[in-house]
């Protein structure tokens, strides 16, 4: 954040809930917190350090949108981070592992992955809708919109989490998660970036 200001952060969501839950966890008055979808954000160009979004995006249909915002508000500052649910795990709409007779986990099934769009799933509520997208339009469509991607990760539970919960083991088995952390590229801040002739896609 700019130094003439207090605020220290802003916390965004669509939920009156995970709002409340998030006062209550960080009791800070430096953190402001807006009831809205992160489509709607409108900040001044240049206000934030870093976005961090978890676990969101993949609940938004216009990703390409709201990265475009992303990069109008930010300094070139930090990287900012952003986690979805894995591709693999979003690409069908069932989200559950195929079965054996016995029960038996036999395999994760990956089906329809370059067909990007809704699916309508059960998690926690009837017909909640996710939209999947490969992790190429991920990737892509950061860099398109002005961020250089600084690192990707599909993280596995930490061997400490798999000695105390050995059903875990099965996380190991298809990644879950993928978290992307990218900055502010040069060329949105004025600054010439030099390149190879030749090279490209």
């Amino acid at each position: 954040m700019p130094p003439a200001t207090s605020r220290i952060g802003v916390g965004v969501d669509l939920s009156e809930k995970m709002l409340a839950r998030a006062r209550e966890a960080t009791d800070d008055s430096g953190i402001e917190y807006r009831h809205s979808a992160i489509e709607d954000i409108d900040f001044p160009a240049n206000e934030f350090d870093a976005v961090i979004s978890s676990l969101a995006l993949h609940y938004v249909e216009h990703f390409g949108h709201v990265v475009e915002r992303f990069i109008i508000v930010l300094q070139m500052v930090a990287p900012s981070h952003f986690s979805v649910e894995h591709p693999v795990f979003t690409a069908l709409a069932a989200q559950q592992w195929y079965l054996g007779p016995q029960g038996e986990r036999l395999h994760w099934p990956v089906d329809d992955y370059q067909k990007e769009g809704p699916r309508h799933t059960q998690w926690m509520a009837d017909d909640v809708i996710k939209y999947h997208r490969t992790v190429a339009t991920y990737v892509n469509t950061l860099i398109q919109s002005g961020f250089s991607i600084v690192k990707l990760s599909e993280p596995e539970p930490p061997s400490e989490m798999l000695a105390e919960q050995p059903d875990m083991k099965d996380e190991c088995r298809r990644p879950l998660f993928l978290l992307i952390a990218a900055a502010k590229s040069a060329s949105q801040c004025g600054y010439p970036i030099l390149t190879k002739s030749g090279w490209g896609f």
